[in-house]
């Protein structure tokens, strides 16, 4: 006999629905989330962001209480009072929180509005001082557990937040293995306005150029001067992109390097990289990497937060220290040497991310834990967990 399984009803806070990692991966749960037991609805805090139509195509309800409000004093009173009197209307009995100010704000309005469950998420290991550190221990003290997505997370966090190791679960990041899949050649570089003999190493980037850009632009311009072949690809928006273009000119590569900017086809963008780089200095577990992984590009990435979980040295790529420009450029020389090790570290890349790091997994785990906690709180009953 089939059970009747009651959806519970889940809000997602988040600041904002700009285009980056933590949003694309929401998007993505949105998305895969089995409805018939999860009922989402999503708080967009700032009421911005590229991606809130997405959400909003996928059928799920966005709101976004006192988006005009700041996060302090006075301001941030009304804002959780605003947040929490919206919990109570939607009936809302699971509250996942995403990042630094939702943490804080989804956390205090779900307690005032006595929701049963609150989870926050952390998603890297980006060293918080004075007041953030505050609203990031004040998150994890109310939640109910904390989700990160690498190991080296789930430390980081533990060493300078002081969240109990036990109180985190660690689901990795996922991605769309059927969107991001090998395509067929079909002159993915001339659309970019490069030409289709050159060897282009790319990244994909939401950075600051002392976060990792500079190291980039530096690595490809050494390589650029001893090889002609040699083209750089940034794709995405570079906060100082002033000092990035002057960062250009003074190393003499305006016409080897080409800034894309926002892109939409990002598989075939993917598609005019021969090699891809992360040169990021600190990382949660990035997406990108992920997507460059299984549309089968060799890899080669700093040695930061979780992406050693991700990348194998010498197997699925070579990882190298951070802020190092000069071993970015030497990894690169030695994969650019060697060809014949493009194909063979993208296909193991590729297989490596089918296995543990596709979309459709990612939301299955996130799933089970929240089952287990409604269970726990009396919302399943033992059989509708059995069932899940």
């Amino acid at each position: 006999m089939a059970i009747e399984r009651r959806a519970i009803r889940v809000a997602y806070v988040i600041n904002e629905m700009i285009v980056g990692g933590t949003q694309t991966h929401l998007r993505q749960v949105l998305r895969l989330l089995d409805r018939p037991r999860f009922d989402p609805l999503l708080v967009c805090l700032s009421g911005r962001g590229a991606l809130l139509e997405d959400v909003r195509e996928l059928g799920v309800p966005v709101f976004c209480p006192q988006a005009s409000l700041g996060f302090q004093g006075l301001s941030l009173a009304k804002r959780v009072i605003a947040v929490a009197r919206l919990l109570r209307q939607q009936q809302v009995k699971l509250v996942h929180n995403y990042l630094l100010r939702a943490n804080l704000v989804g956390s205090l309005a779900a307690r005032t509005a006595r929701v049963p469950l609150v989870l926050c998420s952390t998603r890297g290991c980006h060293e918080l001082r004075g007041g953030q550190l505050l609203a990031a221990k004040i998150g994890n003290a109310l939640a109910d557990k904390v989700m990160v997505n690498a190991n080296a997370v789930r430390e980081f966090v533990h060493e300078h937040e002081g969240c109990p190791r036990e109180k985190m679960f660690v689901v990795p990041s996922g991605i769309d293995t059927g969107r991001f899949s090998p395509l067929k050649s079909g002159g993915f570089k001339t659309r970019l306005g490069i030409p289709e003999d050159r060897i282009v190493i790319g990244t994909v980037t939401r950075q600051r150029i002392r976060k990792g850009v500079e190291e980039f632009v530096r690595a490809v311009a050494d390589l650029a001067h001893d090889d002609s072949r040699v083209h750089g690809l940034v794709v995405g928006e570079v906060e100082e992109v002033g000092e990035l273009r002057a960062l250009m000119q003074e190393l003499g590569v305006e016409r080897k390097l080409t800034l894309a900017g926002r892109r939409q086809d990002m598989p075939e963008i993917y598609s005019a990289m021969d090699v891809y780089v992360l040169s990021s200095h600190d990382e949660g577990m990035s997406n990108a990497l992920l997507e460059a992984m299984a549309m089968e590009r060799p890899v080669v990435a700093t040695d930061v937060g979780g992406t050693g979980e991700v990348v194998e040295h010498g197997s699925t790529g070579i990882l190298v220290p951070p802020k190092d420009w000069k071993a970015l450029a030497a990894a690169l020389r030695g994969i650019i040497a060697e060809p014949s090790r493009w194909h063979e570290f993208g296909r193991r890349g590729r297989a490596k991310v089918e296995q543990r790091f596709s979309a459709f997994a990612m939301v299955r785990k996130i799933e089970r834990v929240y089952a287990e906690l409604a269970y726990e709180r009396g919302l399943l009953t033992r059989d509708e967990l059995l069932a899940a």
